[in-house]
């Protein structure tokens, strides 16, 4: 399993399709800030709510894929040589957390308008 999603972040293909996803997530998130019904204090109130929860998930995130990254690295080298991170690990781990990050506030904008 850690092969696989090693191999998978290091794919320029994935890349490519990671920043695409990421792109459209973010329009979607855009609209749903600037539509009309996020213009009333009910809107802005929902919106800060997620922002809150996307906050936390990024945190989350951000330390996990750190300590992952850690241990591809470390692994990578033996023997006391330098850390090298593949560029493609790295620009994907970021616009991985950056997608999962747009996707709990999307979410948590479409749960809230639905609940209150």
């Amino acid at each position: 399993m850690e092969d696989f999603f090693y191999s998978l972040l290091s794919n320029r293909q994935a890349t490519f399709v990671n920043m695409v996803i990421g792109v459209l997530l973010f329009i979607a998130l855009l609209f749903l800030f600037f539509c009309k019904s996020s213009r009333d204090e009910r809107g802005r109130k929902i919106i800060g709510k997620a922002s809150i929860v996307a906050l936390i998930c990024f945190g989350i995130c951000a330390t996990l894929f750190s300590q992952y990254m850690q241990y591809i690295a470390v692994q990578q080298s033996s023997g006391g040589e330098v850390l090298v991170l593949d560029a493609f690990l790295a620009v994907n781990s970021i616009q991985l957390i950056f997608n999962i990050t747009v996707i709990f506030e999307i979410v948590g904008i479409l749960i809230l308008r639905h609940r209150e």
